[in-house]
């Protein structure tokens, strides 16, 4: 480990980890998806897509990620 070292986590995996969060919660907490759909709005094209598919479908949360990208659109 580098000493200190700093990290960072991409907008893409903050999305994917609070969309399973929100998943884990019963879909119930309204600031996880309001955040969710905040980041992807904010981020709008420059987020990796192709990435955030292919993780979404291994964390399960493949409809959530589709319905968060329709509504911050």
């Amino acid at each position: 480990m580098l000493k200190d070292a700093v990290y960072v986590a991409t907008a893409e995996d903050t999305v994917l980890a609070k969309l399973r969060w929100y998943r884990l919660g019963n879909e119930v907490s309204d600031t996880q998806w309001n955040d969710v759909v905040g980041i992807i709005g904010a981020s709008g094209e420059s987020l990796d897509r192709d990435y955030m598919r292919v993780w979404a479908v291994k964390l399960e949360v493949a409809d959530l990620f589709e319905k968060a990208f329709a509504e911050a659109h």
